[in-house]
């Protein structure tokens, strides 16, 4: 099997302890009234249960990668597309049955394909055309729905596909033990295309670029790496040169001493030379031989290991801090200390004290409104200026390209009687050109204007709410002791946005893998990481989409041609112009469109986060009046409620230190594992 199970079940086992764990541990918590922090450390259990190892495979047209996802699984699974390339995101995981999920996005494009499957429009027009849900198809036919759509009119394949995913279940070993393969669309296709992958890559806990070795790095895949892949913080790929049993043997050790010169810097981990069609083929046939051969071995053995040590432990040890802060910190430190103060007092007494604390919960809630609506006014006022930005960037593209173009000089040449090969290979050769052109402009307008106005925003936008956060649960604090008529040292304090993000469900900032949970910066800092990836991931992409070669020469080449019938010269200049003017013409006409969704894409997710921190203060401040209220209808009860209850309390403080107990075991054996 292609990788190592016994790691992987040793990583299910340590899984499965932790799950346990959390859920034992949501049940003691529930029991001392804590509402919030148990749901919350079930719903982590849950998590950490069904959590899986996403390996997103990704590369251009014609790579291999549907033959190389097949070696990985052992079997064919997926078909080798002869179309161009997956227009959507295909997750293979395990199922008892083979089958296939369709899922729609929402909102559904504004323009659908002509050439959509039947049945998947009669699926939408049943449910409105909005809200759609997922749709069980045959998994033999799968092709229908994940490639692009191929119709008459070229302007179709730029078109945006209305599925989300595809869901392969499919009853292998492999995936059981918890592994999921991510097939993605090509990275040499339209914008909206590669935005899908780029979206997913956050997911992911490996991504393999797969690369042929017989036209290995290619300008599209080295400023993809570049500017994508590394300029978005992903140091980890795996490069996996595929197809090397195609090279002759005297070229072999010159391709991989290239390969190491162009991808060395762009990650941590070795590269891969392989035979996909080898491995695939002995491990079809039970060729033991032919499977060593292929290279396969030696990178899947790499790939186990880095799933289940590097990203095993930090799926690991990030709820596992969680937990130790909610059973410490929360539980052990502040809830039972309390509770028992509380349970020593009059009813009489609590009463009063409960009545004075309320208007200061009322307060502190009409300061938390006020807090958030200053943060949601200053997100939306960011919105507007990386808007006016990315559309003055647009409008200086559209100037700069009609240089570019009459600039250029392509190595193709026209004949006295242009011909259509002719043709296509000068588009490909000005489009080439431009996109590069574009990109090195893009990068520089990145890192010179857009990343210090991500900074300069987020400091706007968090660093006096950092302030007021922090006295805000200062008060919540106080309130608490006024109430317990105590006071409470905590010998291990914790940054204030991990108590946020527990307080809101263990993770702020969501699928960028800079959950506040494990970090010490403060939230202004991490702001800067999520909206720099933003802008890395996306701040290209808009303006590429039309600039594909083969799409733009499908769209332009037959009004070319046709140009010429009135006489084929300055058949160069015509062309140059055709193709700029398209160019020109769809940064333009999209440009407003396009600096909206790229100012969205940062600031819908800063709403995100200033709703999870309302959430996070409501929680602690519902947590306080609930403590109350429960210690108020145990001493109503009398004598013999309050002593079963101070006996539930020492019985929790136990089961508390016994799980510490546990939880610091397990924390040795990650640490150890490494």
């Amino acid at each position: 099997m292609a990788l190592n199970q016994d790691n992987l079940k040793k990583f299910r086992y340590q899984r499965e302890k932790l799950g346990g764990m959390l859920a034992d541990a949501s049940d003691v918590i529930r029991e001392l009234n804590m509402t919030t922090a148990g749901d919350n450390l079930r719903s982590l259990g849950e998590k950490v249960n069904n959590d899986t190892f996403k390996i997103q495979v990704i590369g251009t047209f014609k790579n291999g990668k549907s033959t190389f996802i097949n070696s990985l699984l052992g079997e064919p699974v997926l078909p080798a597309y002869a179309l161009p390339c997956t227009a959507v995101i295909n997750e293979v995981k395990y199922g008892e049955e083979k089958r296939a999920v369709l899922h729609f996005r929402n909102p559904l494009p504004e323009k659908l394909p002509a050439s959509i499957s039947a049945k998947a429009l009669d699926h939408m027009k049943a449910h409105g055309m909005k809200d759609i849900p997922s749709l069980e198809i045959d998994y033999t036919e799968i092709e229908e729905y994940v490639t692009i759509p191929m119709g008459e009119d070229p302007k179709e394949m730029l078109l945006e596909s209305p599925y989300e995913k595809v869901e392969l279940f499919w009853p292998l070993d492999i995936l059981k033990e918890g592994v999921e393969i991510i097939d993605s669309p090509g990275l040499n296709e339209a914008e909206t295309r590669t935005r899908v992958t780029m979206d997913y890559l956050s997911k992911a806990d490996a991504i393999l670029f797969v690369l042929n070795s017989q036209a290995l790095c290619s300008q599209d895949e080295m400023q993809f790496i570049e500017n994508n892949l590394s300029e978005s913080g992903f140091t980890d790929p795996f490069f996996v040169v595929n197809r090397f049993d195609c090279i002759a043997d005297r070229e072999k050790d010159g391709i991989r001493r290239f390969a190491h010169v162009k991808l060395d810097n762009f990650t941590t981990n070795d590269i891969y030379f392989v035979s996909a069609q080898q491995a695939l083929d002995g491990e079809v046939n039970g060729d033991e031989a032919l499977y060593k051969q292929s290279g396969m071995p030696e990178f899947t053995a790499r790939l186990s290991e880095f799933l289940t040590n590097d990203k095993g432990r930090i799926k690991l040890s990030q709820p596992t801090r969680e937990l130790k802060r909610i059973l410490n910190n929360e539980a052990l430190y502040k809830i039972i200390p309390s509770q028992r103060a509380l349970l020593d007092h009059s009813i009489d007494d609590v009463k009063a004290r409960y009545d004075k604390a309320k208007p200061q919960l009322d307060m502190l809630r009409t300061k938390k409104e006020q807090l958030i609506s200053k943060l949601k006014l200053r997100i939306e006022q960011s919105r507007q200026e990386f808007k006016r930005e990315a559309n003055r960037n647009a409008l200086k593209l559209a100037d700069m390209i009609p240089v570019w173009i009459q600039e250029f000089q392509p190595k193709s040449k026209f004949s006295v009687v242009p011909t259509k090969s002719k043709t296509t290979q000068v588009i490909t050769e000005i489009t080439e050109h431009v996109t590069a052109k574009i990109q090195e402009q893009q990068n520089e307008w990145k890192k010179e204007v857009m990343q210090p106005l991500a900074q300069e925003k987020a400091k706007f936008i968090f660093e006096t709410a950092e302030q007021d956060l922090t006295k805000l649960y200062d008060e919540i604090d106080s309130v608490n002791m006024e109430i317990a008529g105590r006071e409470y040292s905590d010998p291990d304090p914790v940054p204030l946005w991990q108590r946020i993000a527990g307080a809101a469900g263990g993770v702020l900032i969501g699928d960028l893998g800079l959950a506040v949970s494990g970090g010490v910066n403060g939230l202004s800092t991490d702001l800067v990481k999520v909206a720099a990836f933003e802008f890395g991931a996306g701040a290209l992409l808009f303006w590429l989409g039309a600039f594909n070669p083969f799409t733009l020469t499908l769209i332009l080449l037959a009004a070319i041609v046709n140009s010429w019938k009135t006489g084929a010269s300055n058949a160069m200049k015509k062309t140059k112009a055709m193709v700029s003017d398209e160019i020109v013409k769809q940064i333009s006409s999209n440009a407003d469109e396009d600096s909206t969704k790229l100012s969205n894409s940062v600031c819908d997710r800063l709403m995100e986060i200033a709703n999870g921190i309302s959430g996070a203060i409501d929680n602690e401040i519902q947590q306080t009046e609930d403590q109350v209220k429960g210690i108020i209808d145990e001493l109503k009860k009398g004598e013999q409620s309050i002593a079963e209850r101070k006996q539930v309390i020492t019985a929790c403080e136990d089961r508390i230190k016994a799980l510490n107990d546990d939880l610091d075991a397990f924390t040795f054996e990650l640490i150890e594992q490494k």
